[in-house]
């Protein structure tokens, strides 16, 4: 929305004549509502089972195909709003965003060009997601995420009487 960045409609050129990220913010939108329901526990809807002695074993099953569907429909969300990030970085070049953004963005695009105009998502929705599954994006920032870490293992705090740590006598 232009109302709330500077990026153009819908992430693509000619926003209206183009349909852009539309279609796939409302997918994203659509697999987030429906974990919603697919969330709702299984054990609500219980039946006995083996003349009353069992009620949630039988329900168990249905649980983890729902758990499944869920973890399915959170890969290729994920997937939706990395290739909505990297359209939204390339509308802001020449300028540069951060080092390991700029290696998530490389390994995005080693699999998926930049959108000019409207063409079948899916294909590309599914190869961010595979991507993910093989761990390319992490791999990709994984460096700079060490590097990170490495560097706050040292007590930054200023220490304060009036601050207290659960543990601490």
């Amino acid at each position: 929305n232009p109302a709330y960045s500077e990026l153009p409609a819908f992430l693509v050129k000619d926003g209206g004549l183009n349909s852009g990220f539309m279609l796939a913010h409302c997918t994203a939108a659509a697999l987030v509502s429906e974990n919603k329901t697919l969330c709702h526990p299984a054990s609500v809807d219980s039946l006995s089972t083996s003349a009353g002695t069992e009620d949630h074993v039988s329900m168990g099953g249905f649980a983890a195909r729902k758990c499944l569907q869920v973890v399915r429909n959170v890969e290729k969300v994920i997937a939706i709003e990395l290739l909505a990030a990297c359209q939204a970085i390339e509308f802001l070049r020449p300028l540069k965003t951060t080092q390991p953004l700029e290696e998530v963005c490389r390994v995005v695009r080693s699999k998926v060009a930049p959108w000019d105009k409207d063409r079948y998502m899916s294909p590309d929705i599914l190869a961010v997601k595979d991507l993910l599954k093989e761990e390319k994006v992490l791999n990709a920032a994984r460096v700079y995420m060490d590097q990170y870490h490495m560097k706050q293992d040292i007590e930054t705090r200023v220490f304060s009487p009036s601050t207290f740590t659960m543990g601490e006598q």
